[in-house]
């Protein structure tokens, strides 16, 4: 074969890879044409499922919400917080200290004092409303790094104080964390109604009724006192809620303590909002001429020190000032209307409103706990084993902020 041969031959073949580049190129140019247009076409269709699927998550919360408030008469709602979180409220329409007050005194005798006018629940710096909304069970597990206000479920615990509060917070304008006005004013109010509920008092039972039970986180019988007897939200009987109806609050009192917001003990001192406004930060929080007092002057382990005593100031404290820890003595009281009032003590409204204080031991029940040092962070309603100690009027003001355990959980509220 000649020389031309072999270079006709060669570039021929050049024609023909040059022919098969240009026909690859174009299947690639057309191949890079359809994925385009597919995947406009695929995010046009993803585009149009998710509006879709919103539309009906609104349709479907909006039929949820209205069965829930047809059944209720009004009384509970929905909201859906700004996590896409469901919450199940309860309207709590505004009411009148006088006419609480003699409801409890026609009732029981007793005139508690609590003066005239709207309860500090419906009052937000000053200006009054109508009404408030608050959880129908205790805060759960939700979406999104949420939480949840739903039944049949295990209330969220193990959180701290500050976690509590971001996560209610979190949920929303109007979303804040119960607060001891919203908790004191629906305490009296069940007062005065003789509503006062019972709850999971003796491990998955009430203690003043043991055939009211709820399931228990473990499965475990009624009253064994092994394993963990929290029990789920709301599903124990219509006596366990603030008004005893299935539309009530649910579990205020036992199941496990509730962190409240807008008040704090600061080295035995009484500090509190002086009214429903969870926007104050806690440097502008009142400080009132009232402490918890210690009977005796000891500050060795973690013993009892007997029952507190409201003073107008610490004649004997039970740890050093500035320890948060819970390393030293408490004080401890049966029922927290029963702790003695020193000699220079002045009594203040704001506090028997808020049920820091009492002028009798006829009204809510339930024991306080105290350190007179450090910064303590309320707690109120007890936990499934405190029996008698656990109450709507049950005041824990032994823990720091930080405490983060399995019987202390939370409950949402909303300014509608």
């Amino acid at each position: 074969m000649s020389i031309d041969q072999i270079n006709e031959i060669v570039s021929a073949a050049d024609r023909v890879v040059t022919a098969i580049e240009s026909k690859a190129a174009e299947i690639d140019n057309k191949t890079a044409q359809l994925a385009s247009d597919y995947a406009g076409k695929k995010n046009e269709l993803d585009k149009q499922v998710a509006e879709n699927s919103a539309e009906l998550a609104i349709v479907a919360s909006a039929g949820y919400r209205k069965a829930i408030e047809d059944a209720s008469g009004g009384r509970n709602t929905i909201v859906i917080d700004d996590q896409g979180n469901p919450n199940v409220m309860v309207r709590i329409p505004r009411f009148n200290y006088e006419d609480i007050n003699q409801a409890i005194l026609d009732r029981l005798g007793v005139d508690l004092m609590l003066g005239t006018g709207t309860p500090t629940m419906f009052q937000r710096n000053g200006e009054q409303m109508g009404e408030v909304l608050i959880a129908k069970y205790l805060a759960s597990s939700g979406a999104n790094g949420g939480c949840s206000v739903i039944g049949g479920v295990q209330p969220r615990t193990s959180v701290n104080y500050d976690v509590a509060k971001a996560l209610c917070n979190n949920k929303g304008e109007g979303w804040h964390m119960m607060s001891i006005h919203e908790w004191a004013a629906i305490a009296l109010w069940s007062l005065a109604n003789d509503t006062v509920p019972r709850g999971n008092t003796n491990y998955g039972r009430s203690h003043e009724n043991k055939l009211e039970t709820a399931r228990r986180s473990d499965n475990g019988l009624p009253g064994d006192t092994s394993g963990l007897a929290r029990t789920d939200t709301g599903k124990g009987p219509a006596t366990w809620s603030h008004d005893h109806t299935e539309w009530g609050i649910q579990d205020l009192v036992g199941n496990v303590w509730e962190w409240l917001d807008q008040m704090m003990l600061s080295e035995g001192q009484v500090i509190t909002t002086l009214d429903n406004n969870p926007e104050i930060v806690e440097e502008n929080w009142i400080r009132h001429a009232a402490y918890f007092d210690s009977p005796v002057d000891n500050t060795g382990g973690t013993v009892n020190a007997g029952s507190p005593i409201l003073n107008s100031r610490i004649t004997n404290r039970n740890g050093p000032l500035g320890d948060d820890n819970s390393n030293n003595p408490y004080l401890d009281n049966s029922h927290f209307a029963a702790i003695i009032k020193s000699e220079t003590y002045q009594k203040a409204e704001v506090l028997r409103r808020l049920l820091i204080e009492s002028e009798s031991t006829t009204t809510v029940s339930g024991a306080i706990y105290c350190r007179n040092y450090g910064n303590r962070f309320p707690l109120r309603g007890g936990l499934w084993l405190n029996g008698s100690g656990a109450g709507l009027g049950a005041l824990g003001l032994s823990n720091a902020r930080t405490s983060a355990i399995s019987s202390i959980g939370f409950r949402p509220a909303f300014f509608a």
